[in-house]
């Protein structure tokens, strides 16, 4: 099985699956509603960066180590919710949430005993949750207008029917992506935002060459409506293309997460590279299997 799906030989009959891939999404439909209750109830919450909710950020220069940026994020002042480093620097900047005066007072004489600086040398800001809210509107504008668009182009291609299959697939993305972020409560920055709009890219690409070589089988059958062979031929053929494709664009998506998370490199390029390689699996397995259910409805049998 693995030799041939390697090869590309795989002979899986998709049509005959259809019935346990709808009880799969299905099931993924019931997560998503539960999730969702969960989060208006309160129980559930998106873990949104000062960025959005406004906050203080402390940066100062001064030798470290992984120890002290710990003792630093587990401190009782003030919740420290994330920090930056930057190369070939000894310079470390520490994002908190917005607190009283006397709470940011006592962090910043906190920072200066623990890392001997003076509290003058420490540069203090307070940061309003104008950027984050700019970047928000701006990226749902573009979400809209991108949806819009995406329908009636693949409408004009293929047909308007198959826009919807494709649109489902792109918001199935968006879900699982959104969804592990509120389960696992990862922190959401702008760089989130730009990197859920990427993985429309992602997920449509494999959907758009997907219906391409349905076409294109169409025609070389003669067919004028879908069958169920040709779906089967065109899904086997595609499988591990699909596969092959993901896995080439995840491994350095993975490399960058593992230095983040690993070695320590954290910040911008870290928040960007998550979500990303959620998308690019979930894209990989939306395009061929959260299609198949919505597929196998227009087949002419």
């Amino acid at each position: 099985m693995f030799k041939n799906l390697f090869l590309g030989n795989t002979n899986i009959d998709f049509y005959k699956k259809r019935s346990l891939l709808q009880r799969i999404l299905l099931v993924e439909i019931l997560i998503f509603l539960i999730v969702l209750i969960l989060t208006v109830i309160g129980i559930l919450n998106l873990n949104f960066s000062i960025d959005f909710t406004g906050g203080t950020t402390y940066q100062l220069s001064s030798d470290y180590t992984k120890s002290d940026i710990d003792e630093v994020l587990n401190n009782n002042i003030l919740e420290v919710s994330r920090y930056q480093t930057y190369e070939n620097s000894n310079t470390v900047l520490f994002r908190a949430v917005e607190g009283s005066q006397s709470q940011e007072s006592e962090l910043l004489n906190y920072l200066a005993n623990k890392f001997d600086v003076e509290s003058k040398d420490i540069e203090f800001q307070r940061v309003g949750p104008t950027f984050g809210q700019e970047i928000t509107t701006k990226g749902i504008r573009a979400l809209v207008i991108f949806l819009s668009f995406i329908v009636f182009l693949i409408s004009i291609r293929f047909q308007f029917r198959f826009s919807l299959i494709a649109l489902i697939a792109l918001i199935h993305d968006l879900l699982i992506c959104i969804t592990i972020y509120l389960l696992l409560n990862f922190e959401i920055t702008p760089s989130t935002v730009i990197a859920l709009l990427t993985i429309l890219g992602y997920s449509l690409y494999d959907t758009v060459i997907l219906f391409d070589k349905l076409r294109d089988s169409q025609r070389m059958n003669k067919e004028s409506n879908l069958s169920i062979k040709t779906l089967n031929k065109t899904f086997n053929e595609i499988l591990m293309r699909s596969i092959n494709t993901s896995i080439t664009s995840a491994i350095p998506i993975a490399s960058i997460l593992f230095l983040g998370n690993i070695i320590g490199l954290s910040g911008t390029l870290t928040d960007f590279a998550l979500p990303l390689f959620i998308g690019i699996l979930s894209g990989t397995y939306s395009s061929i299997f959260v299609t198949i259910p919505f597929l196998s409805r227009i087949i002419n049998k």
